[in-house]
């Protein structure tokens, strides 16, 4: 009997529980599997994106290697619109950069470089849109903007190529004194690599104070 009431309490005990708390636990598991669920789905959702980018960008690949302007242009702004969390629409913005720049359309080259420095966060893209912006500003005439854009930032391994393109921005400048020294450097932190073209360019020069 003893037995039995106190089956009897313990039931109640649980009725009494669950319906103070039934009602959170419940909202509890709901949230739990929403959250497992969707995760899940955001998994599923970002591999179908970048499955999807990858798809459009070799669409785009083929348009230039045919050299079909139009087509590049639309398919790159669709990928930089419709995908921008992924590397193929900063590949793309590279892509139209290079084109407008080809067809003279600095500002819109410029636009797109732009474009890279703001939402990219992967150093190699942020090194090589400085690289190249700095390369179109100097073919607009604006070097110092060039050397100043180049200033900003830190180089890191990429300092030899930082280092020839502002010799190249000081000898458009005709500060060849600046630019023999932005050359050296550029040797100087590349010695193992090919150097024929930058040593070229020091020869071409000529000595100190020349």
């Amino acid at each position: 009997m003893v037995a039995h009431t106190t089956e009897e309490e313990q039931i109640e005990s649980i009725k009494k529980w669950w319906k103070e708390n039934g009602t959170s636990v419940v909202i509890g598991l709901v949230v739990c599997f929403g959250v497992l669920i969707g995760g899940n789905y955001w998994v599923q959702h970002n591999a179908s994106q970048r499955q999807n980018a990858s798809l459009e960008y070799s669409q785009l690949q083929d348009d230039l290697r045919l050299t079909r302007s139009d087509a590049v242009l639309k398919r790159g702004e669709h990928i930089i619109n419709n995908f921008s969390d992924t590397p193929y629409a900063v590949l793309s913005a590279f892509a139209i950069a290079k084109l407008k720049a080809d067809e003279g359309d600095l500002l819109a080259a410029r636009a797109r470089l732009q474009w890279v420095l703001d939402n990219s966060k992967q150093l190699e893209f942020l090194h090589m849109a400085r690289l190249r912006m700095a390369t179109v500003m100097l073919a607009e005439g604006n070097g110092d903007g060039a050397l100043a854009l180049l200033g900003a930032a830190d180089a890191g391994e990429y300092l030899p190529l930082y280092e020839e393109l502002k010799g190249d921005i000081y000898v458009s400048l005709s500060q060849q004194d600046n630019a023999r020294s932005a050359y050296e450097k550029a040797l100087k932190a590349n010695d193992k690599g090919d150097n024929s073209m930058l040593q070229m360019k020091l020869d071409d020069l000529g000595g100190e104070g020349s």
